[in-house]
């Protein structure tokens, strides 16, 4: 899905993300903040399955264009990863085991696996929710390129609401 070098790249993005809003916000990152990265998370899935509406068998209406699913999906990323961190999981030897399921069974099991990883936080539960969360992207036929891309994007724009104190 993202090879190691990229992966690690975002990792340490968001470190100085995490760090840039934990210090204009004055917080402490204590279980309090980790909870709500959680619930953060869930929510963000909901808005891109939002998006991507293929769960809404009574509209007729398309899916949003590719750029705004790939904004709304890393909006997950920023979070997930973010979790991952706190946890000190072991980005370096990360493997992705895709989960083969349709759109829907993936976003079931995306929130399954979120909420089992909110009652025992391992880092075992925490792979299991990035391999979900990352097979979305295989799913629906996102490139590292353009999660690369998407990412840095929205990063880059998530840096600067910390300085205008969003």
């Amino acid at each position: 899905m993202l090879s190691t070098k990229n992966l690690l790249a975002i990792v340490e993005k968001q470190k100085e993300l995490d760090s840039a809003i934990i210090s204009a916000k004055q917080l402490k990152s204590d279980k309090t903040i980790f909870s709500k990265k959680i619930v953060a998370l869930l929510v963000e899935l909901g808005e891109f399955i939002n998006e991507e509406r293929s769960f809404k068998y009574w509209s007729a209406k398309p899916a949003s264009e590719k750029k705004v699913l790939l904004e709304e999906f890393i909006d997950g990323i920023h979070f997930i990863i973010s979790i991952g961190i706190n946890l000190d999981y072991d980005f370096v030897s990360y493997q992705f085991a895709p989960v083969v399921k349709n759109t829907i069974d993936l976003y079931l099991y995306c929130y399954a696996q979120i909420a089992i990883f909110s009652k025992k936080q391992s880092t075992n539960n925490f792979k299991v929710v990035l391999d979900g969360y990352f097979s979305i992207a295989k799913c629906l036929g996102f490139t590292e390129s353009e999660l690369l891309t998407a990412y840095n994007e929205k990063n880059e724009v998530n840096l600067k609401r910390q300085d205008s104190n969003y």
